[in-house]
């Protein structure tokens, strides 16, 4: 709607796991507007369904070299190429202002969604919130509603990948610098030369070698507390929800299950604690096959 506000005829976007890159394309849809979709070549090879999601609904996806943080560059230079005509829709905290704020502002009715349940369910606010944190956009539209509750603990779980020491991970806050990248100022995977680094992570909608600078100002405030999980604490944490719940949730959201086991032995009887399981996991079905499923889960 800004976009049509603004003239514009045309709509950009970039997207990892495809969640983004399919609403994008329905809302186009719907308005009649042209949609161009960027997706970097791994992600598209993963999330075959929410390509053909995308494209089913009219829009053009257009595959990058590498990941999302390339498919991003790609999103911006050709929004930045025609800006007369072409609107660019931000689906994370990232990115130059007020990309980072608007997000931000439009997820945090999960929070406030959150605040609502918990007072009806409980007769109160939660204790603890869980929520992955690759650019920060799930874990903000939790967190948000809550900064001003400091009885409320916000705990952030970046993706550990094959493990910190390897190299293969997107935990930018446990091992990241300062630096600027995207049109703004945050924690970032970096060499010494100040070169982006590759981030890794089994949840692609996790593979970003930053965050947002909010998230980043929550980390330095010491408001939020960031951990790691790796991708197969988070493949196991998918597979024991699935069993035990009937839900199946995204590899992404996965590394906040995970880390339950580390934090609900610390927590006192009773907490209570609100995890965002932030995205589906049927598109990663593929992926949990191409793992291997153990015997018991057969």
């Amino acid at each position: 709607m800004i976009a049509r506000r603004l003239g514009c005829k045309r709509v950009v976007a970039a997207t990892g796991a495809g969640q983004q890159g399919v609403a994008t394309a329905a809302a186009c849809a719907k308005f009649s507007m042209e949609c161009t979709v960027f997706m970097g070549t791994a992600d598209i090879e993963k999330q075959s369904s929410n390509v053909l999601s995308m494209k089913l609904l009219g829009a053009q996806v257009k595959s990058v070299e590498g990941t999302f943080k390339d498919a991003s560059s790609e999103a911006i230079r050709n929004w930045v190429g025609n800006l007369e005509t072409t609107y660019y829709l931000s689906g994370t905290v990232v990115g130059p202002h007020p990309s980072p704020l608007m997000v931000r502002e439009f997820q945090s009715v999960i929070g406030k969604e959150t605040r609502r349940q918990a007072k009806q369910l409980w007769g109160g606010k939660p204790d603890v919130l869980v929520a992955c944190v690759g650019s920060g956009s799930n874990a903000l539209g939790l967190f948000h509603e809550f900064l001003g509750d400091e009885d409320v603990r916000l705990v952030g779980v970046e993706a550990a990948g094959l493990g910190l020491d390897s190299g293969k991970h997107s935990a930018t806050l446990a091992v990241g610098d300062v630096g600027v990248y995207h049109g703004s100022m945050s924690y970032l995977l970096q060499d010494d030369q100040g070169q982006i680094l590759k981030p890794h992570s089994i949840g692609v909608g996790l593979e970003y070698p930053g965050v947002g600078p909010e998230i980043s100002f929550l980390k330095e405030s010491g408001r939020a507390e960031f951990y790691t999980a790796t991708g197969q604490e988070a493949v196991q944490a998918c597979m024991l929800l699935s069993r035990l719940e009937g839900i199946i949730p995204a590899l992404e959201a996965s590394h906040a299950l995970a880390f339950l086991d580390k934090l609900v032995p610390t927590l006192r009887d009773g907490a209570k604690v609100v995890v965002n399981c932030s995205g589906r996991g049927d598109k990663d079905l593929d992926t949990l096959i191409q793992r291997g499923m153990p015997s018991s889960l057969c």
